[in-house]
C-alpha cells in the first residue's frame, strides 16, 4: 500500500507540473515526481528482497528436515538438490509453487550412472564423455533443442533458455531425472553477472555428481566386461 501511494503522489505532481505557470514551479514539482518515483521503486526492491529472503527461509527450514549435508536450492525456491554424504543418498526435491509440498526422490550414489549439464537445450558438460548411455544423452538433447527452436520459430518468439541437470540412473522405472536450476529466462540473461555466477554454481554441482559417479566407476567397468 505504501509503495501505491509513492508511485500515486509521483504521478500527480508529474500532471501538477505541467498546470504551473513558472518554470521554477515546473521544475521544483517535476524533481519532486522524480524523486518520489525513485523512492517508490527502491521500496519496490526493498519489498521483493524482503520476500525472497523469506520465501528462501522458509524453504532451507522444509529442506533441512531431510537429514543431508549439502544443498543446492534454486534462486526461484522450487528445486533443490541435497547431498548426504554419510548414507550416500542424492536427494531431487522439486515443487510447482511456493507454499507446496515437495516431492522428493532419493537416489543411491551407486545407482547415478552420468550426470549432464544442459544450458539452453544443449549439452556442455557430461560425465563420464564415454559412458554407458552419454552419447543417447546428445543425441537426445539435439533433438530437443531442433523441436524447441522448431516451436520458437512457429511462434516467433524471441528464444528463451534454462540451465538444468540430466541425470541418468540405473533404475528400470525411472531412469532419467530432471533438475532444473534455472528456467524461462530471456537470452539477454547471459550478459548479466548473475548469470555467471549461477552457471558457476551448476559447474561447481557437476563436478560434485561427477565424483559421485566416479566413485563407482570402475566396479561397473569389470561388471560390463564380464557380462
Amino acid at each position: 500500500m505504501k509503495i501505491i501511494v509513492i508511485y500515486l503522489l509521483s504521478a500527480i505532481y508529474f500532471f501538477l507540473s505541467f498546470s504551473m505557470d513558472h518554470m521554477r514551479s515546473i521544475g521544483l514539482y517535476l524533481i519532486i515526481s522524480v524523486a518520489l518515483f525513485f523512492w517508490g521503486t527502491w521500496e519496490w526492491k526493498r519489498r521483493n528482497e524482503e520476500i525472497n529472503e523469506e520465501n528462501r527461509r522458509i524453504t532451507e527450514e522444509i529442506l533441512d528436515e531431510i537429514p543431508h549435508t549439502q544443498k543446492l536450492v534454486t534462486p526461484n525456491n522450487l528445486n533443490a538438490l541435497l547431498i548426504n554424504e554419510v548414507t550416500e543418498i542424492l536427494y531431487i526435491a522439486s515443487r510447482d509453487e511456493l507454499g507446496s509440498d515437495f516431492e522428493i526422490k532419493d537416489i543411491s550414489f551407486n545407482k547415478v550412472l552420468e550426470a549432464a549439464l544442459i544450458e539452453d537445450g544443449k549439452t556442455i558438460s557430461v560425465f563420464p564423455k564415454e559412458g554407458i548411455l552419454s552419447s543417447q544423452i546428445k543425441l537426445e538433447d539435439k533433438e530437443e533443442n531442433e523441436e524447441l527452436e522448431e516451436e520458437y520459430e512457429e511462434e516467433d518468439e524471441e528464444l528463451e533458455f534454462s540451465l538444468c541437470f540430466k541425470i541418468v540412473t540405473d533404475d528400470l522405472s525411472e531412469p532419467i531425472h530432471y533438475f532444473t536450476y534455472l528456467e524461462d529466462y530471456k537470452e539477454e540473461y547471459k550478459e548479466y553477472e548473475e548469470y555467471e555466477e549461477a552457471k558457476g554454481v551448476c559447474n561447481e554441482w557437476h563436478q560434485k555428481l561427477s565424483i559421485i559417479i566416479r566413485r563407482y566407476q570402475y566396479d561397473r567397468v569389470m561388471v560390463n566386461k564380464w557380462s
